[in-house]
Parts: C-alpha cells; sequence; structure tokens
C-alpha cells in the first residue's frame, strides 16, 4: 500500500504480517510533524518500554532526542536546533509531541495485553513508527487594510507496530550482525 502525495489516506501504511504484531494509530492530532519524525526515527528498533522511559527523559530535558534531518550548513537547512552534551549534536526536547508519543506505545501495549496472555508487552519491539501529515484545517487572519493571509492549522497522524520475538529468534538475530 503506498502513499499518494498531498491527499490523505486512511489505514496503516505498511501491510501487516507477522505472528505476534499489535497496532496503534492516533490521527490527527496538534503536534509538529517535524518532531514526531525525528522521535519516531530515534525510538526505532527500541524496546517498547525502553522507548517510554527516554521518553519521559524528554519531557523531563534529562536526554535529548536527535536532529539529524537538515542538518546540512547554509539557506534552507538549518535545523535550527542547538547541540547538546555528548556525541549527539544538534537535538530539542520536543515535550507535547514526546506525551503524544507515550500515550501511543502505551495504547499498543494495552492491545497485546489484551489480544496476548503469554506475551509481555513491555518487551515488544517497535519494528515500524512512522508520523505523517495529517488534515489541515484552513482559515484566514484578519489583517491591516482589509487583507487577510492564511492561517493553517497542521496535524500529524502517528502509526506504531510492536512485535515479539521469541528468545532463540532474538539470537539468531543477534548472530547475524
Amino acid at each position: 500500500m503506498s502513499r499518494i502525495r498531498g491527499s490523505p489516506q486512511s489505514g496503516y501504511t505498511q501491510l501487516l504480517e507477522g505472528s505476534n504484531l499489535v497496532t496503534a494509530r492516533a490521527v490527527n492530532l496538534d503536534c509538529h510533524h517535524k518532531h514526531c519524525y525525528h522521535i519516531a526515527k530515534a525510538i526505532r528498533g527500541m524496546n517498547a518500554e525502553e522507548a517510554v522511559g527516554y521518553l519521559e527523559d524528554v519531557v523531563q530535558k534529562k536526554r535529548a532526542i536527535p536532529y539529524q534531518r537538515r542538518s546540512r550548513k547554509g539557506r534552507g537547512g538549518n535545523t535550527m536546533a542547538g547541540h547538546r552534551k555528548g556525541k549527539m549534536g544538534p537535538g530539542k526536547f520536543p515535550n507535547k509531541a514526546s506525551k503524544e508519543f507515550i500515550k501511543l506505545i502505551n495504547s499498543a501495549m494495552d492491545n497485546a495485553r489484551q489480544r496476548y496472555d503469554t506475551i509481555d508487552p513491555e518487551d515488544m519491539v517497535i519494528t515500524h513508527v512512522a508520523a505523517h501529515r495529517g488534515q489541515v484545517a484552513k482559515n484566514w487572519r484578519p489583517r491591516a487594510r482589509g487583507r487577510a493571509t492564511p492561517s493553517n492549522h497542521y496535524q500529524v497522524n502517528l502509526e506504531i507496530f510492536l512485535e515479539f520475538f521469541e528468545e532463540d529468534e532474538e539470537e539468531s538475530r543477534e548472530e547475524e550482525f
């Protein structure tokens, strides 16, 4: 299933394949798409419990989210994010988006608790997470001398897949790398 640029699509962007797979979606959230993109890139491949702990540290401003996209110098390529301590480089503390991701991960873990009795949701791995632009609420802001400028409100759609891998599968995956 591919996404058509410029028009909203319903449903997930990936095919739902996997034996121990749970999903969760959040639609039309009031968050910046850029912050959600960077958070999604940072938590992809993490353990669910580990990701929630990391995002709670971001909310408390203990750890930052690395901002890597558009990091080149020059006109139009600045991340507008200062460098943080350590070897991370540019980063920020996106508070509102981090709280939405915590809710989304907790929702996916609740889905796992309802669906599977034998699996511990905290041990599930985030295999897919995406942040896509949602609907745009178009408005006009009145200005001086009878003019008006657009005041568009951009929203974001989030989706996450959690998957549980067996113990012997994890060992075979580690041997491959």
